[in-house]
């Protein structure tokens, strides 16, 4: 009898190591993406926590994790919808909330990005999709698009390269919303409505290109 309460011992504190260890399992979560691609250090942080650890190639990520990227660092995300976020250097993405419920033909996802910058393709299969992202001045509305936003503490600097974003300030006070097409862009600064819509010259989208690929 000693030898199985020793097991059933030994097995508690396994499980209960395995759980702490994994925040996600405990939470008995799903998760909503993998790293597919990345160079340099990327750090994670999930919810609830306050350590960060290193990510991989391969690593599943999920609903309130912070990834960071650090310097000459690049990552590449794939979302469980089809979608891709890929983050260049110095980048801070937290992904706030992704809801998806295919049998009611609704999703909706929440990013925020508090500095960096970053590339995303959305893919908006679902008839009532709503794909959002926030940094410090601006809120992105995702209309089926690929898109590259740059995100300072002050201005927020967005292209569209294919399909529509619509892009307002991200204090509700502040009146006015561009909708950008393929090559258009804007800069939302902190106390000001997005400037008007002009066309980006192919070397400055080109380099916002750049920064995002991971080779």
């Amino acid at each position: 009898m000693p030898n199985v309460h020793r097991c059933r011992g030994v097995l508690l504190a396994l499980v209960l190591a395995l759980l702490c260890a994994s925040p996600a399992l405990a939470q008995g979560a799903r998760a909503i993406g993998t790293i597919g691609d990345l160079v340099g250090r990327c750090l994670v942080t999930s919810h609830g926590e306050t350590e960060a650890r290193p990510l991989s190639a391969g690593a599943e990520v999920y609903e309130g994790d912070r990834i960071r990227t650090g310097a000459g660092a690049r990552l590449r995300l794939e979302l469980i919808d089809g979608s891709v976020v890929q983050l260049g250097e110095q980048t801070d993405l937290t992904l706030d909330w992704f809801l998806r419920a295919p049998d009611l033909g609704s999703q909706n996802v929440l990013l925020r990005v508090s500095a960096g910058i970053f590339r995303a393709i959305v893919e908006l299969a679902l008839p009532r999709s709503a794909f959002e992202v926030q940094t410090a001045t601006a809120v992105a509305s995702v209309r089926g698009t690929d898109w590259i936003a740059e995100a300072a503490a002050d201005a927020t600097a967005i292209v569209a390269l294919d399909g529509r974003v619509a892009v307002r300030n991200i204090r509700p006070g502040i009146v006015g919303e561009v909708v950008l097409g393929p090559g258009e862009g804007t800069t939302v600064e902190a106390d000001e409505p997005p400037t008007a819509v002009s066309v980006w010259g192919e070397a400055r989208r080109t380099s916002f290109i750049d920064r995002t690929t991971v080779p």
